[in-house]
C-alpha cells in the first residue's frame, strides 16, 4: 500500500511506476526528517548522494521538501546542482595539463 506521498507523487509526476514513487517517497520522508533534526539542506543533500540518487530525482525530491516557493523548479535545480556534494572536487577539476 502505497504512503500519501507516494500517492500524492503517482498522482502528480507522470511515469513513474509505484515502486519509483513509493522509493522517490521514502527519500522525501527521511530527509524530512533530517531537516526537522536540524540539519542543513547541504547535508541532507550529501544524504540523497550516499545514497546513489541522481540529480534528476534529488531536484525532485528538493522540490517537494521546499514546498510552496514561488519558483520551485528552479529553487531545488540550484539547490541541488549548487551542493558540496554535487559539485566536483576542485582537485579533480584542475586542468590535466599545465598552462605553457
Amino acid at each position: 500500500m502505497p504512503t500519501p506521498t507516494a500517492e500524492e507523487l503517482l498522482a502528480s509526476v507522470s511515469g513513474l511506476s509505484p515502486d519509483q514513487a513509493q522509493q522517490i517517497a521514502d527519500h522525501i520522508d527521511q530527509c524530512r526528517d533530517l531537516l526537522t533534526a536540524g540539519t542543513g539542506m547541504d547535508t541532507v543533500q550529501q544524504h540523497l548522494k550516499d545514497q546513489g540518487v541522481p540529480i534528476i530525482r534529488a531536484i525532485l525530491i528538493t522540490t517537494r521538501l521546499i514546498g510552496d516557493h514561488p519558483s520551485r523548479l528552479r529553487a531545488a535545480r540550484e539547490i541541488v546542482e549548487c551542493s558540496p556534494a554535487r559539485t566536483p572536487d576542485t582537485a579533480l577539476s584542475r586542468p590535466r595539463h599545465p598552462a605553457p
